[in-house]
């Protein structure tokens, strides 16, 4: 029971749901409906009505609205020439009353008795002729008063029919009989009191009678003056009446106005287009032009519901288009339905076409509008029938209510470019610069807008291409009302690389169709298509350290690196090679930059260089390649060495007596002399020029040494000790610094040595590590030393950005790269000298060491030197985290897919979270 009450009421709420809808849809259309106003036959018109001698009647409307009747006058008479005259009456010239006025013909005597006037005959001729005009049951339907000859008080300047004098007279030449008994109102003797006659309606184009008419029916006071152009009718004759007056005879009718639904130009029911007008030029012009059929009130109906484009309705609709118009109406005799098209006010009519037979009930009916001009209108129906045998009146609906329709301009598109600013001088898209992902590409502009939202679709111009690309600012059905929307590329475009779009030719179409889904097919206005190249962005390139390399031939055993950096970096690859000079000196990694030397003791000049293009990995072209160089000297070590002065009592070490003159001020110490060396101009000649030098701290304050001669000197007296300078020697290339000890008044020092390991087996001057390396540390000692004092060390200028040492053990702890000298010293006996030993030390970058490790810190396993494959079990939307430890320790590493990885399986983000993403793998993915 449950059950069947649940299905019930949702039975119930569903025919409520959609006669709701239905009464909301009608509503609209009741509330833009607005009233077809009284149709109006203008007064001139010509219409058609009734049959004379089985020729269908053309009249001319006199008079539209006379007590509710339109007033009809035959456009031509129905007889050129006709008499009233008929020599079987009898003759008198004695006045008749108006019941015994048709038995009598009138007659006025002159002075001379055998010449008489016939002025009026029975007008019994003329109503005979009007009764043959046959009036058909449509006819009889509206007319209001049949045809007849019309009176003078009828046609009058104020008589009845409520004409005018332009709206009766004929524009020329006709006369034509009016019915009616008059007689002369005044002459100058008063002679023709007595004389009675016809009434004539004179044209305009001759002269009314000279004098005034008096109606004899009207009494007194019924004066027509002269200016009506009504005139009296005679014939001049003898008793044989052998001349009589002919006239024409032009039958008037009246029609009654409320049943005369609308009417038209008869040549207008061929199905098209026509400037709905009615001709009211030829007014009383004695012609038939232009005349109009006649739709007279029937049962017929026709209600005009909705106006239609795509089962929607509308309002509004572009030009050269079809509607469908839903009408209810009722069938008849080859009825058809027309349609009318008023102005935006519905006040005039603009257009009529007849269109298909009417079916019955509520059905759609096309509608072409091909041909009908932009603007606003109301539409309208009528039912009608249709009969193309006759141009006589046809039973008609009233005219429907009206419904706003609006003709416009169909929209058109126009396409330009407009590309965003970033590209390089004379390129419109250049990749990574202005064809990233949301970047505008074009503008697409409407006008004319036509039916407005437009609904857009960018589609293929041939190729796929046009999937890159979306169209800004639409709503989620695709619509904009906008007259200018820009076209963008998409955010998941799937020709971006790092985010722009790659190089290559790119294509699309874009499309619009209006609010009613017109046009079904785009035209050529309504879809525009362009093209565009993308070009390749110029690399920029440099060496990380520009300035020329210089290394001993000793420093460059030791390999090193050459790295330059290209601007873009995404997807692009630096390669190296030797391009110039000694190429022979050495290798270079083409990778890596890494650089061997293979001289064998040579030194010279070579230059390298580094080359950026696209990663072959990618697969992609987007970049023009670029290159740079620089120079690498290898040089010989400069080398040098002291000669102590002639007086000095040790030809090593320079030694003097408290009491010499070396040690006096100004006294000569020895002289630097610079020996092997690198040529100035490498390459070219042999010369090597030499320049000496005191280096600052220990004792140099005491001593000065002569730049280009090498002379050491003092600068005061010197005491009993041991003195310490560091002298140097230098080539163009290079420097060698030469500790110097000066004894005045004791003995020299011991032999203070750095070896390469506490062994004391390898001496060493210098020593080269990487800031990566661990537990380094220098060591120097005196062999056969005769005194226990300690060794210590310490920087010579002082400065820890480089390294930091122990002072008792030499144990070195590593802070940057660069070059400083330790100092080693010891102390002497009793009157000898302090020993001192200093070492060159060189810290280079060191390569990171990573390793992959599991959360805990333990390095995954590997396979040699490869990691072995991580395996986790598919599943989407997965996540698992990589982690790793560096060298040194608190290196910050981040993480990146390798080139080539697919994209669209798996994703790694720069902390190293990984994620499966929900793709479809295929087989060639599987291990990837």
């Amino acid at each position: 029971m449950i059950k069947k009450l649940i299905t019930a009421l949702t039975t119930i709420l569903g025919v409520c749901i959609i006669s709701y809808m239905y009464f909301n849809s009608n509503m609209l259309t009741t509330l833009n409906a607005q009233s077809a106003p009284t149709f109006q036959l203008p007064k001139g018109a010509k219409v058609v009505l009734g049959k004379y001698n089985n020729k269908e009647i053309v009249w001319d409307i006199g008079n539209n609205n006379n007590n509710g009747s339109y007033v009809l006058m035959s456009s031509k008479p129905i007889v050129n020439s006709i008499a009233t005259y008929d020599s079987s009456i009898p003759t008198t010239t004695t006045a008749q009353s108006s019941a015994n006025r048709e038995n009598y013909c009138l007659k006025h005597i002159y002075s001379n008795p055998n010449e008489y006037n016939i002025s009026y005959c029975p007008i019994k001729p003329l109503e005979t002729e009007i009764n043959k005009i046959v009036i058909n049951n449509n006819e009889n339907n509206i007319i209001s008063n049949m045809p007849f000859l019309p009176s003078a008080s009828d046609v009058r300047l104020g008589g009845r029919l409520g004409l005018s004098l332009n709206g009766y007279a004929y524009k020329k030449d006709i006369d034509y009989w009016l019915g009616g008994y008059a007689h002369a109102y005044n002459y100058n003797n008063g002679q023709y009191q007595n004389i009675y006659f016809h009434y004539l309606a004179r044209p305009l184009n001759k002269e009314g009678v000279d004098f005034d008419l008096k109606d004899f029916d009207a009494g007194t006071g019924g004066v027509i003056s002269r200016n009506e152009k009504l005139s009296n009718a005679w014939s001049y004759g003898h008793t044989t009446a052998s001349t009589i007056s002919y006239f024409a005879l032009r039958p008037y009718a009246e029609i009654d106005k409320v049943k005369v639904m609308f009417v038209a130009n008869i040549t207008y029911t061929d199905g098209n287009w026509h400037n709905y007008t009615i001709d009211t030029n030829n007014l009383n012009e004695n012609n038939e032009l232009n005349p109009n059929k006649l739709r007279v009130q029937s049962s017929l109906t026709a209600t005009l519901q909705d106006i239609k484009r795509n089962n929607q309705s509308i309002q509004k609709i572009a030009k050269n288009n079809s509607v469908d118009l839903s009408v209810n109406a009722n069938t008849g005799t080859n009825t058809r339905l027309s349609v009318l098209l008023y102005n935006e006010t519905g006040s005039n009519i603009q257009y009529y076409k007849m269109l298909e037979a009417t079916k019955s009930g509520t059905n759609d009916y096309s509608l072409d509008l091909t041909g009908v001009a932009v603007g606003k209108y109301k539409l309208a129906v009528i039912n009608e029938e249709y009969d193309p045998a006759s141009q006589l009146p046809v039973e008609s609906s009233a005219i429907s209510e009206l419904l706003p329709l609006e003709i416009v301009e169909p929209h058109k598109l126009s396409y330009t470019k407009a590309p965003q600013s970033g590209a390089s001088s004379g390129k419109d898209y250049e990749f990574s610069k202005n064809v990233n992902a949301e970047q505008t590409v074009g503008k697409i502009t409407v006008n004319p807008q036509g039916v407005m939202p437009l609904t857009y679709t960018i589609e293929s111009d041939g190729d796929n291409t046009y999937q890159n690309f979306e169209i800004d600012g639409l709503d989620s059905n695709g619509a904009s009302s906008s007259s200018s929307l820009n076209v963008k590329i998409k955010s998941g475009a799937p020709d971006l690389v790092n985010g722009g779009l790659k190089v290559g030719s790119y294509k699309f179409c874009v499309s619009a169709k209006d609010a009613n889904g017109d046009p079904t097919t785009a035209t050529a206005v309504t879809k525009v298509c362009t093209s565009f190249n993308i070009e390749k962005t110029n690399l920029s390139i440099a060496f990380d350290d520009p300035s020329q390399t210089k290394k001993s031939i000793t420093d460059a055993a030791t390999s090193w690196n050459e790295t330059a950096t290209a601007n873009p970096s995404a997807g692009s690859k630096i390669t190296y090679n030797v391009s110039g000079g000694d190429a022979y000196l050495i290798d270079i990694n083409s990778d890596t930059g890494a650089i061997t030397y293979n001289g064998n003791g040579a030194f010279g000049k070579v230059k390298i260089k580094a080359t950026a293009d696209d990663d072959p990995a990618t697969g992609d072209d987007n970049y023009n390649s670029a290159f740079t160089e620089k120079e690498i000297i290898i040089y010989k070590q400069v080398d040098g060495s002291v000669t102590p002065h002639a007086n000095s009592s040790d030809s090593i070490t320079p030694t003097f007596t408290a009491t010499d003159a070396n040690v006096k001020t100004n006294g000569i110490i020895g002289t630097i002399q610079g020996t092997t060396g690198t040529p100035d101009n490498i390459g070219g000649s042999s010369t090597i020029t030499y320049k000496y030098g005191l280096e600052t701290g220990g004792d140099s304050s005491l001593f000065t040494v002569d730049q280009s001669t090498g002379v050491i000197k003092t600068t005061g007296n010197l005491g009993v000790q041991s003195y310490h300078i560091t002298v140097t020697v230098s080539d163009k290339w290079s420097t060698k610094q030469i500790p110097v000890t000066i004894n005045v008044g004791v003995a020299n020092a011991e032999d203070l040595r750095f070896y390469e390991t506490s062994a004391a087996v390898n001496m060493i001057s210098q020593k080269s590590v990487k800031v990566t390396d661990t537990n380094v540390s220098v060591y120097a000692t005196v062999k056969g030393s005769t005194n226990n004092n300690p060794v210590t060390y310490k920087i010579k200028d002082g400065s820890t950005n480089v390294i930091t040492i122990n002072p008792n053990t030499g144990a070195i702890t590593m802070h940057g790269v660069g070059t400083v000298t330790i100092v080693a010293e010891k102390e002497g006996g009793v009157g000898q000298a302090k020993a001192v030993a200093e070492l060159t030390f060189t810290v280079t970058a060191g390569a990171q060491n990573f390793i992959y490790t599991d959360n805990a810190g333990n390095e995954l396993p590997k396979s040699g030197t490869a990691y072995s494959a991580y395996v986790e079990q598919y599943e989407k939307a997965k996540n698992f985290q990589l982690y790793t430890a560096g060298n040194p320790t608190g290196s910050t590493v981040t993480y990146q897919l390798k080139a080539g990885s697919p994209t669209d399986v798996i994703s790694v983000d720069a902390s190293g979270l990984v994620t499966i993403l929900n793709a479809t793998i295929s087989p060639s993915q599987i291990g990837r």
